[in-house]
């Protein structure tokens, strides 16, 4: 099943409110692809730098060893965004068989909210880290800590925002036990 038919992705469909939340959805979703993509690459390619450059010089480059540090944290939360965007996480199932359409659909924007404002509030402490680590260097590249720390603030909100944005989908959703059903093998 392709994005375009699936209602996680439909940008052209609904009311006004579904469609700007669908478009935000799918701007969450690549930015985190991007990240968590770029995040990886960019680690192997470091790496691989380091050893091509110790295998004929047997002296090394030192800043690929920083590389990781800086950006596997971004890989680790692209790939959560991804997952809460997707509705692909860890999830009770066991209640919603129990619930009728509009009670699932309470349930669902409460949970979505409540997430939403946890999410939202771990954003904003996440800033306090990242003024705390301004002052803290890698010694190779010179980049602050501060770098590798500001993902918290991209997943955390990023997370915060994928919550929002699922609550409008449930709301509009005719089924909300339909959404995040990305294929036949996992439908109810």
């Amino acid at each position: 099943m392709g994005r375009a038919s699936f209602p996680l992705y439909d940008v052209k469909a609904g009311p006004p409110a579904l469609r700007v939340s669908n478009m935000a959805g799918l701007v969450i979703d690549y930015a985190a692809i991007v990240i968590s993509v770029g995040s990886i690459v960019a680690i192997f390619l470091a790496l691989m730098a380091e050893v091509v450059v110790r295998y004929f010089t047997s002296a090394g480059l030192g800043w690929p060893n920083e590389v990781p540090n800086l950006l596997f944290p971004w890989l680790v939360m692209g790939g959560i965004v991804i997952g809460a965007q997707r509705g692909t996480h860890i999830a009770a199932e066991a209640i919603r068989s129990f619930l009728s359409t509009e009670q699932l659909r309470k349930l669902l924007m409460l949970l979505h909210v409540l997430v939403a404002i946890a999410f939202a509030y771990l954003a904003w402490l996440s800033l306090q880290v990242i003024a705390i680590t301004k002052a803290q260097v890698f010694p190779m590249t010179g980049l602050g800590q501060a770098w590798a720390y500001s993902a918290l603030l991209f997943g955390f909100g990023g997370i915060a925002l994928a919550s929002l944005v699922n609550t409008v989908r449930v709301a509009f959703a005719q089924d909300p036990q339909s959404l995040n059903q990305s294929d036949p093998e996992h439908a109810p």
